[in-house]
């Protein structure tokens, strides 16, 4: 069964490593990245029995992730699912859980079993530095080959706001603090009714874990992510934008559409 063909960008070009693709709207973008994350997976495969991926969830996500879904060609039986960040606090059925995000969209409708799913048990908060080491061995074991994310209004990758990013983190999941911004855009998205809904802390992968798989594929659509967009192309490298370490990782595509690349255009 063969891969399908992606849609054609309107613009496409380099900034240092990170290559960077433009589409007209939301859902061509959607099934560029899910062509190019298909296309991955199947050459994984052609080296390897499983392909251990991390997802993100956000509404950011939701075209690509349908699209991927709908490729038949993806033996999703050979596939390892991670996600990379969780509320501290929250049960996985809660509205706003990411776990819940993902079963809702990936893991249920691709069939992915709960033991070929290595998700962050966010309601532990009784010892969260155990749960860090925990879910690191769990990475560690199965190395992320492909990492699929997105970055937020404030240039941040997972959790990781730039009061809290670090470019040399020696670990590989923290707990931190979650950011003023970063909060009122899960208000923005629809997560969270209002701000003090929002909680305070979150595990997440940290920067050098994400950049450690040797693929990442980043789907970054939408208006309010243009200026994220300008300051992780054209500002410096810096846990200002974390975003930015995007650009030293020669296997990472930053897909946007036009709305989101208005500013770089």
């Amino acid at each position: 069964m063969s891969l399908p063909a992606p849609p054609t960008p309107i613009a496409e070009w380099t900034v240092d490593r990170l290559r960077v693709r433009v589409f007209e709207d939301r859902a061509r973008l959607g099934r560029a990245a899910a062509a190019g994350v298909a296309e991955a997976i199947a050459a994984r495969h052609k080296v390897a029995e499983r392909a251990n991926i991390i997802f993100a969830a956000a509404p950011s996500q939701d075209e690509f992730l349908t699209a991927l879904v709908g490729i038949d060609a993806i033996d999703w039986s050979r596939i390892v699912g991670f996600h990379m960040d969780e509320y501290l606090g929250l049960n996985p059925d809660h509205p706003a859980s990411f776990r819940r995000y993902l079963h809702e969209h990936i893991f249920r409708m691709a069939g992915l079993p709960a033991d070929r799913l290595r998700l962050i048990p966010g309601e532990q908060t009784d010892r969260p530095l155990r749960t860090c080491l925990e879910y690191e061995d769990a990475l560690r074991a199965e190395p992320p080959d492909i990492v699929c994310a997105g970055i937020g209004e404030n240039g941040h990758l997972a959790f990781n706001d730039p009061p809290v990013a670090d470019f040399l983190d020696p670990v590989l999941i923290k707990v931190v603090r979650l950011d003023h911004s970063c909060r009122v855009q899960q208000v923005n998205d629809g997560c969270f009714a209002e701000l003090d809904d929002v909680p305070t802390h979150a595990y997440t992968l940290t920067v050098p874990a994400l950049l450690s798989a040797p693929v990442l594929s980043v789907v970054v659509p939408g208006p309010r992510k243009a200026d994220a967009v300008l300051a992780t192309l054209k500002g410096p490298i810096s846990e200002a934008c974390p975003a930015s370490a995007l650009r030293q990782h020669e296997g990472a595509t930053l897909l946007l559409d036009r709305e989101s690349a208005r500013l770089v255009l």
